[in-house]
């Protein structure tokens, strides 16, 4: 559940007028997403773009690409499928995997 704090103000976005590149909370506010700063900053190097085709690549974050303050989800808006060409594919981050676990 988002903090109550941060939601406070906003107001709900019709079903309708919601982005789908955006999560909303049970009550229909837009849930800030997470920006490429802050997934770096959890130690995410890379992004998975998804396209609707069911080609996958991985892609590389770094300097100058996209600004810091961009949130994942939109930096697909720049990126093209390798396998049939079609833009705008679902961004998500890769992150790192863990050790093995008893």
């Amino acid at each position: 559940m988002a903090n109550p704090s941060i939601l406070e103000g906003r107001s709900p976005v019709p079903a309708h007028a919601r982005n789908p590149r955006r999560a909303y909370d049970a009550d229909g506010r837009e849930i800030t997403p997470m920006t490429l700063q802050n997934a770096m900053d959890r130690g995410v190097t890379a992004l998975r773009a998804i396209c609707a085709c069911g080609h996958e690549a991985e892609v590389s974050i770094h300097v100058g690409r996209w600004a810091s303050t961009s949130f994942v989800p939109d930096a697909g808006m720049t990126l093209r499928c390798d396998a049939c060409g079609t833009p705008d594919p679902k961004t998500r981050p890769v992150w790192q995997r863990q050790g093995h676990r008893p």
